[in-house]
C-alpha cells in the first residue's frame, strides 16, 4: 500500500494531473480482483488498460494547447493555478455555458462512450464549496475537498448502495454487513463492511462512500460520508466489459473474414461457370 496521496504524481504545483500522471497515480498498490485474481498493474491490465489510457488523454487534453482553452479556467482557490472548468462552481451564466462546453469536450474525445469520466463526480465536489454550510461542524472538512479535488481535478467515484441481504428487515438491523465507522483517532476514521456498485472504482484516486438518499437512517456510524484511499480497499469486480468487448470485436471481425472468404469463393466459382459455358 502506497502511503503518498494519488495527487503526489503531479509533477509541478498549480495544474491538474497529465496524462503519464494519471496512470502513474493508479500504480499505488490497489487492491483490485477480477476473475478471482489479483490485478498487479490496472494500467497493463487487458479488463483496464484501454479505459485506463482513453481517461489519460483526457488529462492530456488539459494541457493541449489546441483545448486548454476551452477546457480549463483559473481556480478560485488562491492556488493560482488552473483547473477544469467543471471543477469550479459556476457563479454566472457564462460559466455555466463555459462548463456545459468543457463537458461536451471531453465526452467528445470518447464519442461519448465514457459516461463515468473525472468530472462526473465534480457535479458532488462543486456543492462541498458551493454550500459547504450545510456540512455544519464539518464545514471546514468540505471546503478542503472542494479545494483539492479543483486543485487536482482528482477522478473520484462513489458507493451508495448497501449489499442487498435481508430485505425485509430495516438497514440498522443487517448494519454488521455494511461498511460502518468502527473508531476514529488523530491519524482518521476505521471502517469495515462491503458496499456494491462502485462504478469505475479501479481506475478512480478516491472513492467517495455514502448512504442512498432512498434509504432514511439515523445511525450516524452509517451516515457519515468519506472519501476514501483506494489502496486499503478490497475491490471485487463484476464481469469487465473490456474483455468482453474485444471478444465480441474479436468474433465480428472473424465472422466477417470468413464471409469475405466465402464471397470470393462464389465469385470464383461464377467466373469459372461462365468461361466454361463460354463458346
Amino acid at each position: 500500500m502506497s502511503a503518498t496521496k494519488s495527487e503526489d504524481a503531479i509533477g509541478a504545483k498549480g495544474r491538474p494531473f497529465t496524462g503519464a500522471e494519471y496512470l502513474a497515480s493508479l500504480r499505488d498498490g490497489r487492491e483490485v480482483y477480477v476473475y478471482g485474481e489479483r490485478v498487479d498493474d490496472v494500467t497493463t491490465h487487458p479488463a483496464f488498460r484501454n479505459a485506463a489510457r482513453s481517461i489519460a488523454r483526457l488529462y492530456d487534453a488539459l494541457h493541449d494547447a489546441k483545448t486548454k482553452d476551452l477546457l480549463t479556467s483559473p481556480t478560485d482557490t488562491g492556488s493560482g493555478g488552473y483547473t477544469h472548468k467543471f471543477f469550479r462552481a459556476a457563479r454566472s451564466r457564462d460559466e455555466l455555458i463555459a462548463q456545459r462546453d468543457a463537458i461536451a469536450q471531453w465526452a467528445r474525445m470518447s464519442y461519448g462512450w465514457m459516461g463515468r469520466s473525472p468530472d462526473y463526480k465534480a457535479s458532488l465536489m462543486n456543492t462541498l464549496g458551493a454550500n459547504h454550510q450545510f456540512y455544519g461542524k464539518f464545514s471546514g472538512n468540505a471546503k478542503a475537498w472542494y479545494r483539492r479535488a479543483q486543485e487536482h481535478v482528482l477522478f473520484m467515484n462513489h458507493a451508495i448502495v448497501n449489499p442487498p441481504l435481508d430485505r425485509a428487515k430495516a438497514p440498522d438491523q443487517v448494519k454488521d454487513v455494511f461498511i460502518t465507522i468502527q473508531k476514529e483517532t488523530d491519524a482518521g476514521i476505521y471502517v469495515s463492511g462491503a458496499k456494491v456498485v462502485a462504478t469505475s472504482s479501479a481506475l478512480t484516486h478516491y472513492n467517495f462512500l455514502g448512504q442512498n438518499a432512498a434509504v432514511p437512517t439515523h445511525d450516524t456510524d452509517r451516515a457519515d460520508e468519506c472519501p476514501g484511499r483506494q489502496a486499503p480497499v478490497p475491490y471485487l469486480l463484476r464481469n469487465d466489459g473490456e474483455r468482453h468487448g474485444h471478444a465480441v470485436r474479436l468474433s465480428v471481425v472473424l465472422a466477417l473474414r470468413r464471409e469475405r472468404r466465402h464471397l470470393r469463393l462464389r465469385q470464383c466459382v461464377r467466373a469459372l461457370g461462365r468461361r466454361a459455358a463460354a463458346p
